[in-house]
């Protein structure tokens, strides 16, 4: 009778992704609008975009995310 080798659970790749559709909801924007905002914050933010989607679900203000992140760039460049 064969062993049976018993391996620890893994992640699989779909419980790794972002909730976009969650995102959305959350900040009653649609997908296109949400792909500009997650460039700016990643641009501004020096991030991935995929950090910058973490940013963006877990923060509740959009405008106030982008003014922190604007003043935060600005201050680097001086």
């Amino acid at each position: 009778m064969a062993k049976i080798r018993y391996r620890p659970e893994t992640i699989s790749e779909h419980a790794k992704q972002i909730d976009i559709q969650g995102i959305c909801v959350k900040h009653n924007i649609g997908r296109h609008d949400l792909i500009g905002v997650a460039t700016q914050v990643a641009r501004l933010g020096s991030i991935t975009p995929v950090q910058a989607l973490e940013r963006l679900l877990e923060c509740d203000d959009i405008p106030n995310l982008l003014t922190n992140l604007k003043f935060n760039s600005l201050d680097k460049d001086l």
